[in-house]
C-alpha cells in the first residue's frame, strides 16, 4: 500500500467535508470519477486517473478536474452518488439538498444555452483557474431537484439501493426520508434527542441507521411501499424497530480477601484462582457512544456491500483503548454489537466499506484463514472478503473479512486537521480520505484477491431479509 498527499486547490484551501466515488461512471482509460464537498460553498468533480494513465509513476496519484457546482449558500458537509445512477446529491449547512445531473452539449443545448461560449457564462461551468472566462470545464452538471425542509445544517446522506429515497441527517435533531422523484419528504424521524450526525442505508432495503450526538444508534425498519407513488400523504414508510445506548458488561467480584496464615504461598496461590474462577459474575452497564462533546460533526456509520455487517463511528468503551468502531451483523440488529474494533487513538468520524467483495485468499499450508464471516448456509458460491476502512480523526485503519483479530493495515500523519470522510474506487484499488486541511490523500493498494463485485445468491438475499425481520422484533436499550 502507497500512500499520497494530492496537493491542489481542492476547495481554495478550505475544508473538505465529504467525498464519494461515482461507481457508475464508465470511461474507456479506466479512470474513476468522484465528488468533494468543501467549505467554500461548492460541490468539485474530479477524475482520479488509472495507473494505466501515469507514465511517470504508476503509484503516484493524478487527480483531473471536471466541473465545479456552485448552487449551495453554505459549506457542503456531505456529497453522495446514487448507487444505480450517475445522480448527486449534496447537502450542507443551508439545509438544502440538491440533486446533480451530468448533462451533455446536444441536451444542453436543448435546454436553452446556445453554445459553448454561453455555457461557460453559467456559474458552475467556470474552471478554478487565473480567471480564463472563455474555459469551458470538461463537464456540466445541472440541479434536477431541491429537498427543501430541514430546519438547519444537515451533516449526512444515504440513498435507497433503488435511488428513488434519500435519507437526510440533521442538527435540528432529526432525519428525514425523502421522495427524490416528487423532491417531497415522506417522514421526519424524531427519536434522537440530538444532533443526527451520520446515516445508512441497507443495500437490501430492509432497514435504515442513523446515529446521533445523543449517544445512540437506531435502527429503523422499512415497512412503506417500494414505489414513491403508493406512498400516502401521512403514512409511515419506516417504524423504529431498535436502539443501542449501552450494553451489559460482564465484571466478576472480587474474590474474598480473609488471611490464611496457616497455608504456604503456593497453596494461597492456589486458592486466589479457584476463588477467582468461582466469583459470581455481574453485569456492569456500559455507554456505547461518545457523548455530544465530541468535537466533529460527523459520526458516519455503513453497511457491507453483501448488507451482513453494519459499522458504526464514536464508539467508545472502558480501557486503554477506549476509542473504538462496534459492528453489528443484521441478523442480530436487536441485540448488542458482535465485533470491537479497538485500538484507535482519536475517536472515530467515519466507517467505509469497499463496494464490492472480493475473491476468498488462498489458504495457508491447506488451512484457511479464520475471518469474521462464514459462508451463509445453503450457498453454493465460494467464501468472499470484503474491506472496512476505519478513519479516526488522525489516522484509517484498514479491516479484512478474512483476517480476525487485527488491522491489515493503518495509515496516519497525513494531515494537519481532522479526518472527515472516507470513498472507495469501485474496485476497491483507491481510497481517497478527506480532511479539515483542505487536502485529500490518495491510499493505492494491491489487493491479495481479485474484486468480484457484488454478486449474491438467491439463498443469501432470502436469508438475510429474514434475519433483518427477525432481529428487529426487539427494541434493545442495551443490556
Amino acid at each position: 500500500m502507497k500512500v499520497k498527499t494530492v496537493l491542489i486547490n481542492w476547495h481554495d484551501k478550505l475544508p473538505i467535508f465529504s467525498v464519494d466515488f461515482d461507481h457508475n461512471y464508465t470511461d474507456s482509460r479506466g479512470g474513476w470519477r468522484f465528488a468533494t464537498g468543501g467549505g467554500d460553498n461548492n460541490v468539485r468533480i474530479w477524475r482520479l486517473q488509472s495507473p494505466d494513465e501515469r507514465e511517470a509513476d504508476p503509484q503516484q496519484p493524478m487527480v483531473e478536474f471536471l466541473a465545479s457546482l456552485n448552487r449551495h449558500t453554505a459549506p457542503v458537509n456531505v456529497v453522495r452518488f446514487s448507487p444505480c445512477s450517475s445522480w448527486l446529491a449534496s447537502a450542507g449547512d443551508d439545509g438544502v439538498v440538491i440533486i446533480w445531473r451530468q448533462v451533455d452539449e446536444s441536451e444542453d443545448k436543448d435546454g436553452a444555452q446556445g453554445s459553448k461560449r454561453a455555457m461557460a457564462a453559467v456559474p458552475g461551468n467556470l474552471a478554478i483557474g487565473d480567471g480564463d472566462d472563455h474555459f469551458v470545464e470538461p463537464e456540466t452538471w445541472r440541479p434536477t431537484a431541491l429537498l427543501r425542509g430541514s430546519l438547519a445544517d444537515i451533516c449526512d446522506l444515504a440513498w435507497s439501493p433503488d435511488g428513488r429515497f434519500l435519507v437526510s441527517a440533521s442538527v435540528d435533531n432529526t432525519a428525514r426520508i425523502w421522495d427524490v422523484s416528487d423532491s417531497r419528504c415522506v417522514q421526519v424521524l424524531v427519536d434522537h434527542s440530538h444532533y443526527v450526525q451520520g446515516v445508512a442505508w441497507d443495500p437490501l432495503g430492509e432497514f435504515i441507521a442513523t446515529q446521533s450526538s445523543d449517544r445512540s444508534l437506531r435502527i429503523y425498519k422499512w415497512i412503506g411501499p417500494k414505489d414513491p407513488r403508493d406512498i400516502k400523504p401521512g403514512t409511515d414508510v419506516v417504524v423504529l424497530g431498535a436502539s443501542h445506548y449501552s450494553m451489559g458488561v460482564p465484571v466478576a467480584e472480587e474474590p474474598s480477601l480473609a488471611a490464611n496464615d496457616s497455608g504456604s504461598d503456593a497453596e494461597e496461590s492456589r486458592m486466589d484462582v479457584e476463588d477467582a474462577a468461582a466469583a459470581p459474575t455481574t453485569h456492569r452497564s456500559q455507554r456505547l457512544f461518545h457523548d455530544d462533546n465530541l468535537a466533529s460533526f460527523f459520526r458516519r456509520p455503513s453497511l457491507s456491500p453483501d448488507g451482513r455487517l453494519l459499522a458504526t463511528a464514536a464508539g467508545v468503551q472502558r480501557g486503554r483503548a477506549s476509542r473504538t468502531c462496534y459492528v453489528w451483523p443484521r441478523d442480530k440488529l436487536g441485540g448488542p454489537p458482535v465485533l470491537n474494533l479497538a485500538g484507535h487513538q482519536k475517536p472515530v468520524v467515519a466507517t467505509r466499506w469497499a463496494p464490492c467483495e472480493f475473491e476468498a485468499p488462498a489458504a495457508i499450508d491447506g488451512d484457511a484463514q479464520a475471518g469474521w464471516l462464514a459462508p451463509p448456509a445453503g450457498c453454493k458460491e465460494s467464501a468472499t472478503r470484503m474491506m472496512l476502512a476505519v478513519g479516526s480523526q488522525g489516522a484509517v485503519a484498514l479491516y479484512d473479512t478474512s483476517v480476525a483479530g487485527r488491522a491489515v493495515g493503518l495509515v496516519g500523519g497525513l494531515h494537519y486537521a481532522a479526518i472527515t470522510d472516507l470513498a472507495w474506487t469501485g474496485d476497491g484499488s483507491h481510497l481517497v480520505i478527506a480532511s479539515l486541511d483542505g487536502f485529500a490523500s490518495v491510499a493505492s493498494l494491491d489487493q491479495p484477491s481479485a474484486a468480484l463485485g457484488l454478486k449474491r445468491c438467491s439463498t443469501r438475499i432470502d436469508k438475510a431479509i429474514g434475519d433483518a425481520r427477525t432481529g428487529l422484533k426487539h427494541d434493545s436499550q442495551g443490556v
